[in-house]
């Protein structure tokens, strides 16, 4: 874990005047072991295998905190479910198996400022994207 983002995160939320409460700070540290989005299914199973039993109405709940918080982002890949990973992380964009379902962040940040700019020359403001392949990756082919 990089304890770095665990500390920044949680000494944030106390700042803030918030409680930290066991399953936040375990969601946040969680998210922050995966280095990839999850799922709230897969949180809380990462939850229990680490001794935590939330009920998912708690899990839930926590990432909704989270997520108003700026803490956490909201991915969608084209599933029935969302995914969740830390803020903090740079700005990067996704490749997604969808048979197996591995996820690997790509940088292709050079391609997005051209389609940047080039809106911005049809002044048209930017204000967000969302960029994610979906397809299969190699040991899937």
């Amino acid at each position: 874990m990089n304890q770095s983002y665990y500390d920044f995160l949680t000494n944030l939320l106390i700042r803030k005047g918030f409680r930290l409460t066991v399953v936040r700070k375990a969601i946040i540290r969680e998210l922050d072991n995966a280095k990839r989005p999850l799922s709230t299914g897969e949180l809380r199973g990462c939850l229990q295998k680490s001794g935590l039993s939330p009920h998912k109405t708690t899990v839930y709940r926590e990432i909704g905190f989270l997520l108003d918080q700026g803490i956490v982002t909201r991915l969608t890949f084209g599933e029935r479910q969302d995914r969740f990973e830390l803020s903090l992380f740079p700005h990067h964009h996704h490749a997604v198996c969808e048979k197996c379902g591995v996820v690997e962040d790509i940088d292709c940040a050079e391609g997005i400022s051209k389609i940047e700019d080039m809106l911005s020359r049809r002044k048209f403001k930017v204000k967000t994207h969302m960029v994610e392949f979906i397809g299969l990756c190699d040991h899937c082919r």
